[in-house]
């Protein structure tokens, strides 16, 4: 079986149909992406503030790192 190289990596962004201009609204999404594309919309954790999607976003960002390493 051959292993795939993908490159996972997060993403914030602002919720389809909302304004993202109010860091305190639940605006904001994290997107895990493969290669840079979104490919399943269960890997979209969403309703966020943007200190939240933040936080989430470098948690994931360290747990994925932390993997890589280990």
């Amino acid at each position: 079986m051959t292993e795939e190289n993908t490159d996972v990596s997060y993403e914030i962004r602002v919720a389809p149909g909302a304004a993202g201009t109010d860091p305190e609204a639940p605006d904001w999404q994290v997107c895990e992406l493969e290669n840079g594309v979104l490919k399943n919309d269960a890997h979209i954790y969403d309703n966020l503030t943007f200190a939240e999607a933040q936080q989430i976003c470098g948690m994931w960002t360290k747990k994925k790192e932390e993997a890589e390493g280990a």
